[in-house]
C-alpha cells in the first residue's frame, strides 16, 4: 500500500517520528554505556557474551540494554494508538492504546549488526518501521514511517540518523556522539551517477558453508561484468559488513555499487542451514526507497515480506538504475549457472 505523505498524517506521522527518535536515543545510550563499561573493565564479555535465543536470532549482552527500551516505546505509542510491536529478540508486544488513532504495527530490530558492534569494531543500527495494522497481512510495503539510527563504536565522534515518511522523501542527519547535538541535516538521496569502478561489489558470505558457492557465483559475475565494461579488477573491492541496514546505507550513499545478499536464495535452492536477512533487518526499507535506491529480492522483484521474525530473505540492491542495468544481467547469468 503506497501512502502519500498527506495521508500519513492521519496516523500522526511526525509524532511517530519523534517517538521513534526518543526510542532510538534510549537504545544508543544503553548500548554506548555497555560498550564503554566493557572497554574500561577490559572485559569484552560484558558486551559480547552470548545469551538466549529470542525471536529471530540469538541475543548477546549488548542486546539487553537495547531491548530494555522497547516496553517504554510501546507505552509511548499507545498513548495515541493501539500498537503491536514485532521485534527481533522479545518477539510480539501488544498495547491496547488509550487514544483514538488507528491501530499500528511496528517491525523493530533494536540492534542490527550486533556481532560487529559488540566487539567495538563497526557501527550497528537501530531500526523501526511503522504501518497501519492489517494483522498478519501487514507487509514491509505498508510501512509509512521509518527511522534508522546509527549505534557508533566507542571511538566515533559522529553518528547518522535516517528518516522517511511515505511520499515525502528521505532525510539524513549527523549528530555529535558526546552530546547528541545536531550537526547538519538534509535530504537523503541516492546518487544518480556513480562510476562502475573504484567501489564495492559486495557478495554476502558470512558462514563457512556459504563461501564456496558464493565464491563461484562471484567469480563468474566478475568475469562477465568486468570484461564487458572494461573495468580494471584492481579497482573493484569487497566488503563483509555483518549488518543488512549498514549495507543498504552504503548502497544508498554509493559506496557499494551493488549488494548481493543471496543467503536466503542459497537456503531455498541448496537447503543450506545458514542465517539470512529477516524482515526486521529491512524495517527501514522505506528510507532506501524514498531515497531512490533499488532493492529487490533474488528473483529481481521489489523486495517485500510480512512483518515477522522468521521469513528468510535475499537482498539485492543498487544505488540507481544505471548500475542495475550494468550489473544485473551478469548476476542473473551467474545465479543460473549455480543452479
Amino acid at each position: 500500500m503506497k501512502v502519500t505523505g498527506d495521508k500519513s498524517e492521519d496516523i500522526g506521522a511526525h509524532e511517530l517520528l519523534a517517538s521513534i527518535r526518543r526510542f532510538h536515543e534510549a537504545i544508543r545510550s544503553g548500548v554506548s554505556r555497555c560498550l564503554a563499561d566493557a572497554r574500561r573493565a577490559k572485559n569484552p564479555a560484558l558486551a559480547n557474551e552470548p545469551g538466549v535465543w529470542g525471536a529471530g536470532d540469538i541475543s548477546y549482552a549488548l542486546d539487553r540494554p537495547a531491548e530494555a527500551a522497547i516496553e517504554a516505546f510501546a507505552d509511548d505509542v499507545a498513548r495515541t494508538n493501539p500498537v503491536t510491536l514485532v521485534c527481533e529478540g522479545p518477539g510480539v508486544i501488544q498495547r491496547p492504546g488509550t487514544g483514538s488513532g488507528p491501530a499500528l504495527r511496528a517491525i523493530i530490530d533494536p540492534v542490527d549488526g550486533t556481532r560487529s558492534l559488540m566487539h567495538d569494531m563497526r557501527s550497528g543500527w537501530a531500526l523501526t518501521g511503522i504501518a497501519r495494522d492489517r494483522g498478519e497481512l501487514t507487509r514491509l510495503s505498508d510501512i509509512e514511517v521509518a527511522v534508522q539510527t546509527e549505534l557508533p563504536t566507542t571511538t566515533a565522534g559522529v553518528y547518522h540518523v535516517l528518516t522517511a515518511i511515505a511520499g515525502q522523501g528521505a532525510r539524513i542527519a549527523r549528530h555529535e556522539v558526546a552530546t547528541g547535538a545536531l550537526i547538519e541535516e538534509g535530504p537523503f538521496v541516492a546518487p544518480r551517477k556513480v562510476p562502475l569502478e573504484n567501489g564495492y561489489l559486495a557478495f554476502t558470505r558470512y558462514l563457512a558453508v556459504e563461501r564456496p558457492l558464493i565464491a563461484r557465483l562471484e567469480q563468474q559475475f566478475l568475469d562477465g561484468a568486468l570484461t564487458e565494461h572494461g573495468i580494471d579488477p584492481r579497482l573493484v573491492y569487497d566488503d563483509q559488513y555483518l549488518c543488512s541496514a549498514g549495507q543498504l546505507f552504503l548502497v544508498t550513499t554509493g559506496r557499494y555499487r551493488m549488494l548481493a545478499d543471496l543467503r536466503g536464495w542459497l537456503r531455498e535452492t541448496r537447503g543450506i542451514e545458514n542465517f539470512t536477512a529477516k524482515p526486521y533487518d529491512l524495517a527501514a526499507l522505506l528510507i532506501y526507497r524514498e531515497a531512490g535506491a533499488i532493492v529487490v529480492d533474488a528473483a529481481g522483484d521489489d523486495l517485500d515480506a510480512p512483518l515477522d521474525t522468521e521469513t528468510s530473505l535475499s537482498v539485492v540492491a543498487w544505488p540507481n538504475e544505471s548500475l542495475r542495468t550494468a550489473f544485473e544481467p551478469h548476476l542473473r547469468t551467474a545465479m543460473d549457472s549455480l543452479t
